[in-house]
């Protein structure tokens, strides 16, 4: 009986101390557990910031999608353009080409009609006397040096030195040759120039300069049996000097009395006169009275009823007269009267440009 009672206090003895050498572990386990946890920090404000820096990269992510999406687009519709211009540009070079043709065509027409001309028509002006530029480009369709008894009628009023009144009242002032190299008093001797280089070969020339009186530049001449009197009368119309006023019924009796039975009248003038002839029946008024040494000033009207006296006691009746009418400030009347004055001879009237001759 003692034997089996030592053996079950033994067995209960193992069992129990087994019980408690296991539950001492879990506690010490335990015990290091939490040990180890007390001593562990928590990063809290590092892991805030990863979170923050993940947050901030994707959104730069979402960004640069959208970015990369916008730049997609964006290069397709560049390449749709660059498409369309290069279609475009090969449109216009296509055009190019036509017009190119055409051209080339047009200038080999052109070349063709300048080479008939030249074929056709004389080299150069038959000119007799020397004048610069005075090519048959400078000929003025219309006018024509034309008659068999030619006089030239060239006005050197005061009014022929420039196309302003007050550039001409500050000329009157001006010495001789100030006057003598106005622009527009040298434009009417190359107009006179132009005139004596293109006279028919056969013809009978007399030239006349007149102001308030009349000079003759030489006495008539034939072109083909006296040319380098030609040249001498442009080198004495050379040394006149514009000055006075302008009385175109005394220059047309002085060229009856020089040439008579004139066939044609070249006139180069700038207006309408501003004296009559004393005592040839003109009906005066207290304001029109266009007499030298009579009144100081005369009005458009005045001169308008001088030029109707002068063309009334005109001496050279039913000569075919062309007018060159250079311009002047303030003579508005002046083209309408010439031009019917060279119409009723069936002359020419040209107010010719700047550039001519």
């Amino acid at each position: 009986m003692s034997i089996f009672k030592k053996r079950r206090e033994d067995g209960f003895n193992l069992a129990f101390l087994d019980v408690m050498a296991c539950g001492l572990g879990a506690v010490i386990l335990i015990l290091i557990l939490v040990k180890f946890s007390d001593n562990t920090d928590i990063p809290v404000e590092e892991l805030a910031r990863l979170e923050q820096e993940i947050a901030q990269s994707a959104e730069q992510s979402s960004e640069l999608e959208s970015f990369a999406s916008e730049a997609k687009q964006a290069l397709a519709k560049s390449s749709m353009q660059a498409s369309e211009l290069d279609t475009r540009i090969a449109q216009l070079t296509s055009e190019q080409n036509t017009l190119t043709a055409a051209l080339r065509d047009k200038i080999a027409v052109i070349a063709e009609l300048e080479s008939a001309i030249a074929a056709a028509g004389p080299q150069t002006a038959n000119d007799v006397i020397e004048i610069t530029g005075a090519g048959e480009e400078s000929y003025i369709v219309g006018l024509k040096v034309q008659g068999q008894r030619i006089g030239i009628l060239l006005d050197m009023s005061a009014s022929m030195t420039h196309e302003s009144l007050i550039e001409v009242i500050k000329t009157k002032l001006a010495s001789d040759n100030k006057k003598r190299s106005s622009p527009k008093w040298q434009r009417s001797l190359a107009i006179l120039n132009w005139l004596l280089a293109r006279l028919p070969k056969n013809a009978e020339v007399s030239v006349l300069a007149f102001n308030d009186t009349s000079q003759v530049l030489g006495k008539p001449i034939s072109r083909q049996q006296n040319p380098e009197e030609l040249n001498a009368i442009a080198t004495q119309a050379s040394r006149l000097v514009p000055t006075e006023g302008t009385n175109l019924q005394q220059a047309l009796q002085q060229m009856t009395r020089t040439m008579g039975n004139v066939s044609d009248l070249y006139i180069i003038t700038d207006g309408l006169p501003t004296y009559i002839n004393p005592n040839s029946g003109f009906n005066e008024s207290r304001g029109c009275k266009p007499i030298k040494g009579k009144q100081a000033t005369i009005t458009g009207e005045c001169r308008i009823a001088a030029f109707g006296h002068t063309m009334r006691a005109n001496p050279i009746q039913g000569v075919r007269t062309n007018i060159i009418l250079l311009p002047l400030e303030g003579d508005s009347a002046a083209p309408a009267l010439y031009w019917s004055w060279a119409d009723s001879t069936q002359g020419t009237f040209i107010a010719p440009a700047g550039t001519w001759p």
